[in-house]
């Protein structure tokens, strides 16, 4: 995988996308539908590899019991006399030797060696390859065979492509449809007696009991997806959130800010209404710092941050510009209406009781800047603007707010 981070505008802001380039299908490696190795390169390996081990050891001790159960019925098949003992006990003898083949391979770690580590391809064919042979040897039981082919092929979530679960399947129906038409006349099912029935309905309570459990499996499994996704989409907010506040102040940070002005923007473009802007800048932060510690430098930041929530309107924007200055966004307000809200906010942060937020003795105003939006002008002239207006206020002795030049 090759990305490239390139630039790109939205709404007059630029941010940045990340184009990434995946190696076509014919290079890249295939993905095991159920393996190992984990899909996201964020995840755990080790815990990945756990659950992967507990969950494959839960599904194959099911598939042993439900091979077992099948070879009792096939057993009771033959006592009945459905079913020749040779043919059931080469059944046995088959399934015996693989599935202890395969625990074994579990067991040991070996299976890890393997391209398909789940061991699917093996566990199918023999399968399949029992059922089959008892088609032909016993087509008296051809009843339990077929129903335990349906059920077999629930197990095709195991697979290690879509492709090689198609093409086993594909070729076991072509085998079956030869087996019958060469053995159908001697198929049949086991109704003829009350023994044989119960036996019949022992094939069916199986295979429902083994779908039932693989469905249960999986209802499970889709549980626990649905809480893991509410937690990741709870998280993902937070990450929203996070990304756009300024964690000391309480208020928005700059890119949060600048996405409320641009929003702002385009209203007063579209509906030709007023907007302004004002920067703030608080006054002698440094000598806050040097006299009351960083720790009281961020206690007046993080009071500079409540004093705005508390004063401005519902609508208008408030944001951590940088260091201590903040921006503020005023829509629908014309310069004379600014000046009115910020001369109160400015007195209202001069009047604050500073010596019990930092210490005795501290004393905390703040210098306006404040800049209408002239048609056809981008965000950073106006803001621009408000800063020169800051500035002059700095020169002219602070704790004062100063409109743009005309």
């Amino acid at each position: 995988m090759r990305s490239q981070w390139l630039p790109t505008e939205a709404a007059g802001l630029v941010l940045f996308r990340m184009t990434v380039s995946f190696p076509s299908s014919r290079n890249a490696p295939r993905r095991l539908l159920w393996g190992p190795a984990p899909d996201s390169p964020l995840a755990d390996e080790a815990e990945h590899l756990e659950r992967w081990r507990r969950r494959t050891w839960q599904l194959h001790m099911s598939v042993l019991l439900s091979h077992s159960y099948a070879l009792a019925l096939f057993i009771a098949h033959a006592w009945l006399g459905y079913a020749s003992w040779m043919a059931v006990g080469g059944y046995a003898l088959w399934m015996g030797a693989v599935m202890g083949f395969i625990t074994w391979a579990y067991a040991s770690g070996w299976c890890h060696t393997l391209r398909d580590p789940g061991m699917f391809l093996l566990h199918q064919l023999t399968a399949i390859s029992g059922v089959l042979g008892l088609l032909v040897a016993a087509p008296q039981v051809a009843f339990q065979a077929l129903v335990m082919l349906i059920a077999f092929s629930a197990d095709g979530f195991l697979a290690r492509s879509r492709t090689s679960f198609l093409l086993t399947w594909v070729a076991t129906l072509l085998a079956v449809a030869v087996i019958v038409g060469w053995r159908g006349p001697q198929m049949r099912m086991t109704t003829d007696t009350a023994m044989g029935q119960m036996l019949a309905i022992g094939v069916v309570l199986g295979a429902v009991v083994r779908c039932s459990t693989l469905v249960t499996f999986f209802r499970n499994m889709q549980y626990r997806l649905g809480i893991a996704n509410e937690k990741l989409a709870t998280a993902l907010t937070q990450i929203e959130v996070l990304a756009r506040q300024d964690e000391v102040t309480g208020v928005a940070n700059r890119r949060g800010v600048m996405e409320r002005l641009h929003q702002c923007l385009e209203s007063a473009q579209r509906d030709g209404t007023p907007l302004c802007v004002v920067l703030l800048d608080v006054d002698h932060f440094k000598q806050i710092n040097d006299s009351f510690g960083h720790d009281g430098g961020d206690r007046v930041l993080k009071a500079f941050g409540a004093l705005l929530s508390s004063q401005l309107r519902a609508g208008d924007g408030a944001g951590r510009y940088g260091g201590e200055e903040f921006l503020l966004v005023l829509p629908d307000t014309d310069l004379l209406q600014a000046g009115e809200l910020i001369e109160r906010l400015r007195q209202r942060i001069a009047q604050a009781s500073w010596a019990q937020t930092i210490g005795t003795g501290a004393r905390v105003t703040a210098t306006f800047g404040i800049a209408q939006y002239r048609p056809g002008e981008s965000v950073e002239a106006m803001i621009a603007r408000a800063d020169a207006a800051m500035y002059s206020g700095k020169s002219a002795g602070r704790n004062r707010l100063v409109f743009e030049q005309a």
